[in-house]
């Protein structure tokens, strides 16, 4: 059975829902109109089993898709997945997935937008702070130039970009950073 429609109707929980009861075999093709960007999941007897998103794959594909609220999606019956890149079952993907989009909710109130570039902050010379970082916040930090979005630091470290989004939370938190405006 193909079916297709508006994400604004249907989101990927949903649609997964109700072919995983089905236990339907095949693909979704969903198009994100805000970023852009078309995602695939694939599903066999109704557990999805490979997702992807331009050079994103697996879970943390299936965790950037599931927040598409604005675009359109189509699945096709019978498309088997070029590969298995997922092995957590469909109820604990979308658990997380839910968990992930409700930290986003709290990341925006600092992180307005992914297009947003991070900028250090200047410190007061008589800051006698002391401030240990990990090495992922290193990771970010290394690439903060004033001139990258958020986006495009979490391309270059290939990271997702809630995973920099969340990172640059807490160094925005701390005053280390803060967000100027959008590249453009």
């Amino acid at each position: 059975m193909a079916m297709k429609g508006s994400l604004k109707d249907l989101q990927l929980p949903d649609l997964v829902q109700v072919m995983s009861m089905q236990g339907k075999t095949g693909r979704f093709i969903l198009k994100n109109e805000e970023e852009n960007e078309v995602g695939y999941v694939y599903l066999e007897e109704g557990e999805i089993v490979h997702a992807e998103v331009g050079d994103i794959e697996g879970e943390f594909a299936v965790y950037k898709i599931a927040p598409w609220s604005k675009g359109e999606f189509m699945f096709e019956p019978d498309v088997p997945p070029p590969k298995r890149s997922i092995k957590k079952p469909n109820a604990s993907l979308m658990m997380e997935a839910a968990k992930r989009l409700d930290e986003w909710k709290v990341l925006q109130r600092k992180i307005k937008s992914v297009q947003a570039v991070p900028h250090f902050t200047i410190f007061d010379i008589n800051d006698k702070r002391k401030m240990t970082l990990n090495t992922s916040e290193w990771l970010i930090i290394s690439k903060i130039d004033g001139k990258k979005t958020i986006r495009q630091i979490a391309e270059e470290v290939r990271l997702p970009v809630f995973e920099v989004g969340k990172i640059l939370y807490g160094l925005v938190t701390a005053g280390l950073v803060k967000l100027g405006n959008e590249e453009g």
